[in-house]
């Protein structure tokens, strides 16, 4: 096991914080009902942000709200290439600071989106591809644009690219892209987002009208088993964050 992994902020932090709870449950002065409730919640505050923080826990979570991928071939008999639509939904970008290139600034789940969308385009063939999302932070298209470059690069010819620039979130990524589907007079299409984010992705675009196709990526698999997977590492409890704010947008009324 890496050393490093002992030495995780957040893993010293939560043996220090039980440390500290733990030596001081022997002073009998605070066997008041308050400082009992107190301490009750202190534990099981700290109890929860372990368990949330165990990469063992996190993946088991991530993976349950996750949409594995499948092949669609099937699916997609029938249909010429011409006919299909590629959706990539954008995921954030960083601010530039040192003149780096706009795809080379994308966050690590755009990375992964653009990788797995320029497989899926290699694999079943598309006419269209819809890059649907902006940072309203950032000029209009540089979130959309910057992954249109990336793709560039990785094989999808330009001039079959659409920039969807309107959309500010998942709920509108699904209803603009519907719209530009429709207008494409399109026969099936495909959504290509994060396996972690598919099943709100999927909802969306159900309620906008457009029947798709889920084409997950980076799917999360367990860590190796070991007593690795049970010490808290501050990516767990990242990846824990981000299933919590799955769960709460697939609420959304």
């Amino acid at each position: 096991m890496p050393i490093s992994r002992l030495v995780d902020p957040l893993f010293l932090i939560l043996v220090a914080t039980g440390l500290g709870l733990a030596l001081s449950g022997g002073d009998w002065s605070y066997r008041a009902r308050r400082s009992k409730v107190g301490r009750a919640l202190a534990w099981s505050a700290w109890l929860a942000l372990w368990l949330l923080s165990m990469p063992w826990v996190s993946s088991s979570l991530a993976r349950r709200i996750s949409t594995p991928p499948r092949d669609l071939r099937a699916d997609l008999a029938g249909t010429p290439p011409e006919r299909r639509v590629l959706i990539i939904l954008t995921a954030g970008i960083d601010a530039d600071e040192f003149g780096e290139p706009a795809m080379e600034r994308q966050s690590a789940a755009g990375l992964e989106r653009s990788l797995g969308a320029a497989r899926v385009y290699r694999e079943y063939g598309f006419g269209h591809v819809i890059i649907s999302g902006r940072d309203v932070q950032r000029a209009p298209t540089e979130l959309a644009g910057s992954m249109a470059d990336l793709l560039v690069e990785l094989g999808v010819p330009r001039k079959k690219i659409i920039l969807e620039t309107e959309s500010r979130d998942t709920r509108e990524n699904a209803l603009h892209s519907a719209r530009i589907a429709r207008s494409l007079s399109a026969e099936r299409a495909v959504v290509v987002t994060s396996a972690l984010h598919m099943r709100r992705s999927l909802r969306m675009f159900e309620r906008a009208g457009l029947d798709v196709l889920p084409a997950p990526v980076r799917f999360q698999s367990l860590p190796p088993d070991g007593v690795e997977r049970l010490i808290p590492s501050s990516l767990a409890l990242y990846r824990s964050q981000r299933v919590v704010h799955e769960i709460v947008g697939l609420l959304e009324p």
